[in-house]
């Protein structure tokens, strides 16, 4: 139980430091390339938006324990972690006025949760590639090492 606690808390701090890292990206990229209103209107409301990109961070980077769980089926764990995250994210993203919500154009409202789901999946299929990879390269040097002590153990 101990080490579930600890596991949920390195994963909620994981989550607010993605959050924060992808916020101050965020705010970079305004300040490089011509957003400075946008980034006043941040700067404005720092703490309530700053908040919500921890916020998000916890839903998404967060909810990845999810991952090491070993009941729930793949499916299902991508579905958990997708559905928290999205959850969390829109809802929080129109709030902040990220995302603008136009209630009577509907179709502009659908396009943009399509591309919110869009931009999740892209993020999320990048942090599995990355994983992926790196379990490769252990798992080969795990091998190499087998087989050096295999070969000096005669």
């Amino acid at each position: 139980m101990r080490d579930t606690v600890k596991l949920v808390i390195k994963y909620v701090l994981y989550g607010i430091s993605l959050g924060c890292t992808f916020f101050v990206l965020m705010c970079l990229s305004y300040s490089l390339w011509g957003g400075e209103e946008i980034l006043m209107e941040i700067f404005r409301d720092f703490t309530r938006q700053a908040a919500g990109a921890m916020l998000i961070g916890v839903a998404c980077g967060g909810t990845a324990v999810v991952y090491q769980l070993d009941r729930p089926s793949r499916l299902m764990k991508i579905m958990i972690h997708f559905g928290i995250g999205m959850g969390v994210f829109y809802p929080t993203a129109v709030s902040q006025g990220w995302i603008p919500f136009h209630p009577e154009r509907i179709g502009i409202t659908v396009l943009q949760f399509l591309a919110s789901c869009a931009m999740f999946v892209v993020i999320w299929l990048c942090f599995y590639l990355f994983h992926r990879t790196e379990a490769r390269r252990i798992n080969e040097r795990l091998r190499e090492l087998e087989r050096e002590n295999a070969g000096g153990g005669r």
